[in-house]
């Protein structure tokens, strides 16, 4: 034997003896792994729920029967359920709860569970990874409902939280409802406010207006003052008829005199009803009726306007109601009975399978390296 081939079996022998001793912390590991899961690791239950979230606004028969058909397909209640789900996993959800049912005392509880348990002064940022890992929420496409899943280590605690997660979700979805139709309506219910206030001041003006001219409508105080003019001015033409009448025919008559103090008088009374009618002055009547007809125009005119802007409000509220979302539990949370986690036989199996098939892996690596060496 040259020294060359004896140095080369010394060395793979130490090769050898290492790998042993490898093989020996491997399996030491598995069993390590397989011995913290049975006496370590605590006990995991879940609670489930499911809701969805709908619309009112499936208007067509169409959109109706393809939710119906296909569930998954409902584009709104997706959107819908999105939101909510980022909802679910938001700090200010998971704060809250984590402040109601003391999260960090229970999760950090298990003193002999290093792996899967929560440290006591964890970070706000690792405390809130590790809760979107227990409190989450998916939605499934194929049946159009989204699942809440709660995985704690008592199962009271699982149902409760479920629970409290469900109510404080359907309550964000009514605070949403009402912030949109709030937004939708301000505009619309300010404008009605508006137009309210403006027929209000104008039926304000037109009451001042005919309590200072002590009349209801100028235009039948005129109508009435024209026909006694016109009785009065064929009166004054039969009269002065009559005066021509009877100076032709005696002009020495006593009548003459009465008859032209009348006429004069008629002719007075004719000339102050026309100075009622018309002239510069406000007080006169063809003015009060072009400022009644102006003032009578503007009402009309935000009369028009205000019973529009009642109309866009009941339709904008017809429309945020039609686009309300509605918040339906499907499965309430139940307390679970049995544990969900560890699968203790199965991780069991897992591990013993694919550490053998990991061994059987590196074993066949190294026999062909020493094979071609």
């Amino acid at each position: 034997m040259t020294a060359t081939y004896i140095h080369t079996k010394k060395e793979k022998g130490k090769m050898l003896l290492f790998l042993r001793f490898l093989a020996v912390l491997y399996v030491a590991a598995i069993i390590a792994a397989i011995a913290y899961l049975w006496t370590c690791t605590q006990d995991r239950y879940i609670s489930q729920a499911a809701f969805k979230i709908s619309r009112q606004d499936g208007s067509s028969i169409d959109s109706g029967l393809v939710q119906l058909a296909l569930p998954g397909l409902s584009d709104s209640g997706t959107m819908d359920s999105m939101v909510v789900i980022g909802y679910i996993a938001s700090s200010d959800l998971l704060l809250e709860v984590e402040k109601e049912f003391n999260l960090i005392s229970h999760y950090s509880a298990p003193a002999k569970d290093y792996v899967f348990r929560l440290e006591a002064d964890a970070l706000l940022e690792d405390r809130l990874e590790f809760y979107r890992k227990r409190i989450y929420a998916h939605f499934d496409k194929d049946t159009g409902l989204t699942m809440l899943t709660v995985d704690t280590f008592d199962p009271k605690l699982a149902h409760d939280i479920a629970k409290s997660v469900l109510d404080k979700a359907d309550a964000y979805i009514n605070r949403l409802n009402h912030e949109i139709a709030n937004q939708q309506l301000a505009f619309v219910n300010a404008e009605v406010e508006r137009t309210s206030k403006i027929v209000a001041d104008l039926n304000r003006q037109m009451i001042d207006l005919q309590n200072r001219h002590k009349l209801i409508t100028p235009e039948e105080v005129i109508n009435a003052s024209l026909n006694a003019l016109k009785e009065l001015q064929m009166e004054l033409l039969r009269g002065e008829a009559e005066l021509a009448s009877i100076q032709r025919d005696s002009p020495e008559s006593p009548k003459i005199e009465p008859l032209r103090s009348a006429l004069r008088s008629l002719q007075e009374v004719i000339d102050i009803e026309t100075a009622k009618l018309s002239g510069p002055e406000r007080d006169r009547l063809n003015q009060i009726l072009v400022e009644f007809k102006e003032l009578q125009l503007k009402i009309d005119f935000a009369i028009r306007l205000r019973t529009g802007a009642e109309m866009m409000l009941e339709k904008n509220r017809m429309e945020a109601v039609s686009l309300s979302r509605f918040f339906s539990v499907i499965q309430q949370p139940f307390v679970p009975e049995e544990q969900a986690y560890p699968r203790r036989w199965y991780a069991t199996a897992t591990i013993i399978v694919l550490g053998f098939l990991v061994f059987l892996v590196f074993r066949a690596l190294t026999h062909s390296v020493f094979e071609t060496s």
